[in-house]
């Protein structure tokens, strides 16, 4: 007997386990440095513009628009033959960062579907929803009206 096809889910470390216990909270934080101001993404332990160490894990709402975006369908990972297609966006959040997730419905599942029924457009606004993977909480976007 085989066991089922696993799903990726990151791997946190020193860096990034306060980005993923905020999203355990439902929250979305985001690093900023407390010298420049400057939004930091990916995690790392400091500045990459002013070398102050120590940014700050700071909230923020997760609300955006879509920069670009994909479809994924077959052929593809074992564990998500029965899902594709699906859309994974690139949303760019109000306070300018920009991050990878799925497209979504309200409740956090991953919508079946090539994105032309839901509205999925470069600029379309967007809400942060999370997105369960093997217990994972994935920060995911729904389209707005």
């Amino acid at each position: 007997m085989s066991s089922p096809p696993s799903f990726p889910i990151p791997i946190a470390d020193a860096d990034t386990q306060p980005f993923w216990d905020a999203c355990r909270r439902h929250e979305l934080v985001i690093q900023r440095c407390a010298r420049c101001s400057r939004w930091l993404w990916q995690p790392r332990p400091i500045c990459s513009s002013c070398q102050t160490p120590d940014p700050v894990w700071t909230r923020v709402s997760g609300d955006g628009r879509i920069t670009s975006w994909t479809v994924i369908r077959p052929p593809t990972l074992p564990a998500y033959a029965e899902r594709v297609p699906f859309v994974v966006l690139l949303v760019q959040l109000e306070e300018g960062v920009r991050l990878l997730g799925y497209l979504v419905d309200d409740a956090g599942a991953l919508r079946r579907t090539d994105g032309e029924a839901e509205g999925v457009a470069i600029g379309a606004r967007v809400r942060l929803r999370f997105h369960d993977q093997a217990g994972t909480l994935l920060p995911s976007w729904t389209i707005t009206p």
